[in-house]
């Protein structure tokens, strides 16, 4: 198994970094959506999962397709 997979529901995601929630939070506590929205789109993600205190900025793994 791949360290770097994340599974959620019947989506596989690859994890492109993973970085502390604390990072995007304003000084009221709540996460700042727009920065953290640039950041994903700067690392080429497509997708933000949080774990603990840590989002997992991730691109998603898209289904085989058979010709």
């Amino acid at each position: 198994m791949n360290k770097n997979v994340i599974y959620k529901g019947y989506n596989a995601y690859k994890i492109l970094n993973e970085i502390y929630v604390h990072n995007f939070q304003n000084s009221d506590g709540s996460i700042n959506q727009r920065v953290l929205g640039m950041y994903v789109h700067y690392l080429g993600g497509d997708h933000c999962l949080q774990q603990g205190n840590k989002f997992l900025i991730c691109e998603t793994i898209e289904d085989a397709v058979i010709v």
